[in-house]
């Protein structure tokens, strides 16, 4: 059995190695605080890896040094680790589980999940199972209800809402920096590419940044974060 274990929070990377150990006590465990650490494996013909890395169980950390302009995920795969992977992390929102599941990972797991829950998901995944808590779960059937006309949401042409100014609830910081490359008439793709985030998850960032404006679409999503002064704090977030 060969486990890795990638956080990059030495008190929480030690004590999951520590449970790891606890439920497979003839592991081998190996342990990283950076995907910068991982083996530079040769490239064949094609771009593909020449070597492969093949763990049982890969534990990650979903924000990794090393994962600057990609996901850990691709990281991973381009220096040729391979195995099941359950990203364990701070996050909770249905938003980064949605684009964590979507870079192939078979687990997302909270950093609040009770210890002998990771324990039996982690099991799980290494057994070929996969897992998703039962609260995230239901958040993620609400987004894919509301994906279902997000494309035309973002386009339509209907009567914006009453009001302007400040939005309804402030924007988080990912909504912000969605903002600010919306203003300079960024596609999701580019948006996508920019802030390493998978394009549909763009779109729900999109449609919710449109919900708390109470815009009809982009441009007038633009005009009102302009009137309310928030684009040019956007700009200066991105900018940073």
């Amino acid at each position: 059995m060969k486990i890795l274990v990638a956080d990059d929070h030495p008190l929480f990377r030690d004590a999951l190695e520590l449970s790891i150990r606890q439920a497979w006590p003839d592991a081998e465990v190996g342990c990283i605080g950076s995907l910068l650490e991982l083996p530079a494996a040769p490239a064949s013909a094609d771009g593909s890896p020449a070597m492969l890395f093949r763990y049982d169980l890969i534990v990650l950390d979903w924000r990794m040094p090393g994962a600057e302009g990609s996901n850990p995920i691709s990281v991973l795969r381009q220096a040729g680790v391979q195995g099941p992977v359950a990203v364990v992390t701070g996050a909770e929102d249905a938003l980064t589980a949605l684009e964590v599941l979507r870079c192939g990972a078979e687990a997302f797991l909270p950093k609040t999940t009770p210890r002998r829950i990771l324990a039996q998901a982690l099991r799980l995944v290494a057994e070929g199972g996969s897992f998703v808590p039962k609260c995230v779960a239901l958040d993620l059937l609400h987004m894919t209800d509301l994906s279902l006309d997000i494309d035309e949401a973002e386009e339509a042409d209907g009567p914006a809402l009453e009001g302007e100014g400040a939005p309804s609830s402030p924007l988080t910081d990912r909504e912000q920096q969605v903002l600010s490359m919306l203003a300079t008439g960024a596609t999701n793709k580019e948006i996508g590419r920019h802030l390493s985030l998978q394009e549909v998850t763009v779109k729900l960032h999109t449609r919710r940044i449109l919900r708390k404006l109470g815009a009809r679409n982009r441009t007038d999503a633009v005009r009102r974060a302009q009137q309310a002064g928030l684009l040019s704090r956007s700009l200066d977030e991105a900018s940073s």
